[in-house]
């Protein structure tokens, strides 16, 4: 006798198997400017109280969220502030980089420029600011870690530049050999302590003098003649 398949039924492989995932976007875009408010919560909170005083229940408020949707987000506070200075590291990177590149070739016009926006930045966001590079996170070994990490990179950065400088033949009026390495650090380090002592309001000039003021002195001691640099920031509003 044949066996009659006709009626039987059809196995449905293709739905047995697992739908694709879809990514939501609008729920992705959500998520990312969630967490941007949670860190910009976390910045205003940590520059008012410092890492030591700053609750995660008084961040989460100020981000008009629970403490729990906090949690979500990051787990621990220093799991918060790390992600707040790697957020502050990333801007700054960035727009430095911009800023190198519309400078041009010239490596002491490049200096000036990543020094200037770096003043810039952090004086149109106060409360980022005193997070990186005042007091604020004394109290976390590895946030001064992270903090530190920064500075060395824009040093680094800066003595690249000074180091093609002198190279080229640019940085001439000097009474002795010029470290590159040094005075990186030495003008990294003035304008973070300048930076500090107006995101504190222990300083009176108004912020768009202040890098105008320092570049005299910066520039003056790597042998620059002013009158020779690039970007004369000596005259911005």
């Amino acid at each position: 006798m044949l066996i009659q398949y006709r009626n039987r039924p059809k196995r449905r492989i293709l739905q047995t198997m697992e739908p694709p995932v879809v990514t939501s976007q609008p729920r992705q875009a959500r998520a990312v400017e969630r967490r941007e408010q949670l860190l910009d919560a976390a910045a205003r909170v940590l520059s008012q109280r410092g890492y030591a005083d700053a609750q995660m229940e008084e961040i989460a408020a100020a981000a008009d969220t629970s403490k729990g949707g906090l949690y979500f987000h990051f787990s621990t506070k220093e799991a918060l502030v790390a992600a707040v200075i790697g957020r502050a590291g990333d801007i700054l990177r960035r727009r430095v980089d911009r800023a190198m590149s519309d400078a041009g070739p010239d490596p002491v016009a490049r200096a000036d420029a990543a020094l200037a926006t770096l003043i810039d930045t952090l004086s149109a966001h106060r409360s980022l600011a005193r997070v990186l590079v005042s007091e604020t996170l004394a109290g976390s070994a590895p946030a001064r870690e992270r903090i530190a990490a920064i500075e060395d990179e824009f040093v680094d950065i800066v003595a690249n530049e000074l180091r093609l400088a002198l190279d080229a033949g640019q940085l001439r009026n000097l009474d002795a050999p010029l470290d590159p390495d040094l005075t990186a650090r030495a003008w990294v380090g003035m304008v973070q302590s300048t930076l500090s002592a107006w995101a504190a309001g222990r300083v009176s000039t108004p912020i768009e003098r202040i890098y105008p003021e320092l570049r005299r002195l910066l520039l003056r001691s790597a042998g620059v003649p002013l009158e020779s640099a690039s970007r004369e920031l000596a005259t911005r509003e």
